[in-house]
């Protein structure tokens, strides 16, 4: 959040300068009354003031394409991103069709499995009567088995009716015969019967193979149709995304567009996020904490008075706003007894002449954040032939790194190098460059316990061996 503060900041001051250097060397032109390419003073003045309103423009294109990596995809790759979203969906087409087809075969397979089972079943049923048949013709063998053996006993009784019984012996044999003969017939048809329900059971397992076989070809299109929707999707969010992200930077560049139209026209008094005024403070009796609030409201209402109207307003004017659903808030929050550092900011930036300024209140808690003698950053230091320029690049190297750490632990104050004295950081420099001593490295450390209210005061330190050599 703050980076971003720092950026829009950043583009606001560069493009005032390069605005104000525009229209002031427009202006010197134009008195002037220098030409270029044969043109007139006024239109030469014109054609500067132009130029200077495209390197606003190219400036601010420049710096959010150089910070935001999402936005230089989001704008160079989103016609590579929807190529891709329609290659897929062709691929996934030509998958749910294959898978159509594949669905279609397997009915068919299992239309001819239902006829297999059909057939055996007949099969089987020719079977049961023929087997039922031999048992009946068994069972007539048998009989005629039993009438042989009478008549066999009946011959040795009597000489007479030998010719009779053997007459009848042999319609006798003569039709076991036959009967052995039909039984054969029958016996055969049974295995040849058999053979075909040996081969239909063959065919069986065949197309049950198949089958299986089909089955785990349709698992594994399933497979790759769904691993091709996850893909899908994933893209379609991707590309939801990046669509979000340009309506986002499309309404900042409208926003930087619309505060550059009046920075032109007026004079930006108070910018987003400034700080009206703060304090820190400690709530014993909570019904303290409405008059604390109150009075950093007049504070701000008083800064805020002096920064946008003219001279000769009334100071007196209420023209801060803030909800009642946040003071009643922090009301609530404050009434702990804890230390706490309140600041009043800006929820915007507002011209002079501003009648209304929208404001809204940070709270953190005032913790010790550093202790005195700590050590912030170092940087390495070799002091044979070194410049000014190399000392003062380490300087700002190691400022930037307290900075940084600072605002990453919280800290809302500035930061205080030795005695805040421009000619301390000059004299340091004049040592560092001068010293006969090994230089090995700087460190920037803290002078006094630090809060989160701030300031932090920092001592830049040479040291040398080991040893601390001097300090700012």
């Amino acid at each position: 959040m703050t980076s971003g503060y720092i950026l829009i900041a950043a583009i606001f001051i560069l493009g005032g300068i390069i605005a104000a250097f525009g229209d002031r060397l427009g202006t010197k032109i134009g008195k002037a009354r220098l030409r270029l390419f044969n043109l007139r003073p006024r239109q030469t003045a014109m054609v500067i003031t132009v130029i200077t309103g495209m390197l606003i423009s190219a400036l601010t294109l420049g710096i959010l394409f150089s910070l935001s990596k999402s936005l230089r995809k989001g704008i160079f790759e989103l016609d590579d991103i929807l190529k891709e979203q329609r290659r897929i969906e062709r691929e996934l087409a030509q998958v749910k069709a294959q898978k159509q087809q594949v669905e279609g075969q397997l009915g068919q397979v299992r239309q001819e499995q239902n006829q297999a089972t059909i057939d055996l079943n007949a099969i089987n049923l020719d079977f049961e009567q023929s087997k039922q048949q031999l048992t009946e013709t068994s069972a007539q063998a048998a009989k005629l088995k039993k009438e042989l053996d009478s008549l066999l006993v009946q011959r040795k009784e009597t000489l007479e009716q030998l010719n009779n019984l053997k007459q009848q012996s042999q319609e006798l044999q003569n039709q076991l015969q036959q009967r052995e003969q039909k039984i054969n017939q029958q016996d055969k048809v049974l295995a040849q019967k058999e053979t075909r329900l040996q081969e239909l059971e063959q065919q069986q397992e065949i197309l049950q193979g198949q089958v299986q076989e089909r089955d785990r070809s349709i698992a594994n299109l399933d497979e790759a149709i769904s691993a091709a929707e996850t893909s899908l999707k994933l893209r379609t969010r991707r590309l939801e995304q990046l669509e979000s992200q340009i309506e986002y930077v499309e309404r900042n560049v409208a926003t930087i567009e619309q505060s550059y139209q009046e920075l032109r026209e007026k004079k930006i008094t108070i910018v987003k996020g400034q700080v009206l005024s703060s304090a820190v403070v400690r709530i014993v009796d909570p019904t303290a904490a409405k008059s604390a609030i109150n009075s950093l409201l007049r504070q701000a209402n008083t800064n805020a008075v002096r920064s946008t109207q003219f001279s000769g307003s009334k100071s007196t004017e209420r023209i801060v706003k803030i909800t009642r659903s946040q003071v009643e808030q922090l009301e609530s929050q404050i009434k702990d007894g804890q230390d706490y550092v309140i600041r009043i900011l800006s929820a915007g930036n507002y011209v002079q002449g501003e009648t209304r300024v929208k404001v809204f209140a940070d709270l953190a808690v005032n913790k010790l954040v550093f202790p005195e003698g700590e050590e912030i950053a170092t940087v390495s230091l070799d002091s044979q032939n070194i410049t000014r320029k190399e000392v003062q690049e380490r300087l700002n190297w190691l400022l930037a790194v307290s900075k940084f750490r600072a605002q990453r632990a919280g800290i809302l104050g500035d930061i205080e190098i030795g005695d805040n004295q421009i000619e301390s950081i000059v004299n340091f420099v004049n040592k560092v460059t001068q010293t006969t001593e090994p230089v090995d490295e700087i460190k920037a450390v803290v002078t006094e316990n630090t809060y989160t209210a701030g300031p932090l005061k920092l001592d830049f330190v040479v040291i040398s061996d080991g040893e601390v050599v001097f300090g700012t």
